[in-house]
């Protein structure tokens, strides 16, 4: 009769154990997609990589993410690489890439106070190989606007470099 309340006893810390991930991982969830939280817009951008949808590639798709300066910025050495037949960034800013897939990632905050975030994110890429492991990380910087948040800067490595995109969209519009 005691073997039967052990196991009884494994099985309700089992289910009890089960029921606290279940409830968290909604919780979780819910504070990524909620407009007060700073994760939210880098939520949303690897939501869209997930499936597939490219991210950060048009102008209005910069305006709804970006910060107002970031995303003009963006737009006007867009615009001049496009007349010399070529394009700003080369690569995908939200993977660190030139084609990996999110097979899934997790987002930190490392800093917040009223109006200045960062968050981190740490991709798996899947099957995509990587130099290093520090290539999975990406870094945002998020300002709040308009009372939401919105990216100032993304940053990461490429080994053996370090690279941001405010950095690499202001020496382009120097470059030229």
């Amino acid at each position: 009769m005691q073997g039967v309340s052990v196991i009884l006893k494994l099985c309700l810390a089992g289910l009890s154990a089960t029921a606290l991930l279940a409830l968290a991982a909604p919780a979780h969830a819910a504070a990524a997609t909620d407009p007060a939280d700073p994760r939210a817009p880098v939520a949303a951008l690897y939501a869209a990589e997930k499936s597939g949808r490219p991210t950060l590639t048009t102008p209005a798709q910069r305006d709804a993410a970006l910060t107002r300066g970031l995303a003009a910025l963006w737009d006007k050495v867009e615009a001049r690489a496009r007349r010399g037949g070529d394009v700003a960034i080369d690569f995908d800013v939200v993977t660190n890439s030139q084609g990996a897939e999110v097979k899934s990632y997790a987002l930190a905050v490392e800093r917040r106070d009223a109006n200045h975030a960062t968050v981190v994110a740490t991709v798996d890429p899947g099957d995509w190989v990587r130099q290093s492991a520090r290539e999975n990380v990406v870094t945002f910087s998020l300002l709040r606007q308009a009372g939401r948040w919105r990216v100032d800067d993304v940053s990461g490595i490429a080994e053996p470099n370090a690279w941001s995109l405010r950095d690499l969209l202001a020496r382009a519009t120097t470059a030229q």
